[in-house]
C-alpha cells in the first residue's frame, strides 16, 4: 500500500500524501523542535560557554552527530521536491541546533531528556510508517531507511540513558 502522490507543481516540486502515521510523525517532532528552539531561546542571555566533561560531553558529540544527519538530510529533501520536507527539514535543524548550542551554553540540560525522547518516538513512528507503506526513494530498498532510522533512534535512546546518570 503506496501513498499516492499529488499531482507535480511548478518547477517539479509537489506535495507527497504523508499517511497518518507520517503526520503523527510530524507532530510528535514538532513537539521536539519546539522544546529544542525554546532551549536556545533561553540561553540567548548567556555568555557561558562550555565544553562538558564525562556523560554530558558524550551526550554532546551524540547530538551533534545526529545534528549533523539532519543538517545532510537538507540536500536529500532538495532532491526530493517535496514542499512539506523541505520545510520540515528546516525546523528540525532549527530543533536540532537549538538544543545542541543551549547544551553548550549550558542551559538546556533540563530539556534534553524530552526534547530525545520525543524525537525518539517520532523516529519509532517512522519507522511504523516506513514499513507500513514500503516507502522508498530512488530506488533504494526500503530496508535502508529504516535502518537509517534505527540509527536516530539509538542516537536519542542513548542521549535519554545517559539523562539518566547524574
Amino acid at each position: 500500500m503506496k501513498p499516492k502522490v499529488r499531482k507535480k507543481e511548478l518547477n517539479g516540486w509537489y506535495v507527497h500524501n504523508w499517511t497518518f502515521l507520517g503526520w503523527v510523525e510530524t507532530g510528535i517532532k514538532s513537539i521536539a523542535i519546539i522544546i529544542g528552539i525554546w532551549a536556545f531561546y533561553l540561553s540567548w542571555d548567556s555568555q557561558v560557554w562550555i565544553i562538558p566533561s564525562g556523560n554530558r560531553l558524550i551526550q554532546v558529540i551524540i547530538l551533534g552527530i545526529l545534528s549533523l544527519g539532519i543538517f545532510f538530510a537538507i540536500f536529500n529533501r532538495w532532491q526530493n521536491k517535496d514542499v512539506i520536507s523541505m520545510i520540515f527539514v528546516f525546523f528540525n535543524n532549527a530543533g536540532h541546533w537549538g538544543m545542541f548550542l543551549a547544551l553548550i551554553r549550558n542551559t538546556g540540560w533540563f530539556f534534553l531528556p524530552y526534547f530525545a525522547l520525543l524525537m525518539m518516538l517520532g523516529d519509532l513512528t517512522k519507522i511504523l510508517f516506513l514499513k507500513q507503506t514500503n516507502y522508498t526513494e530512488k530506488n533504494i530498498s526500503p530496508n535502508l531507511f529504516v535502518y537509517a532510522t534505527l540509527v536516530f533512534v539509538f542516537g536519542y535512546g542513548l542521549l535519554d540513558l545517559l539523562s539518566c546518570l547524574y
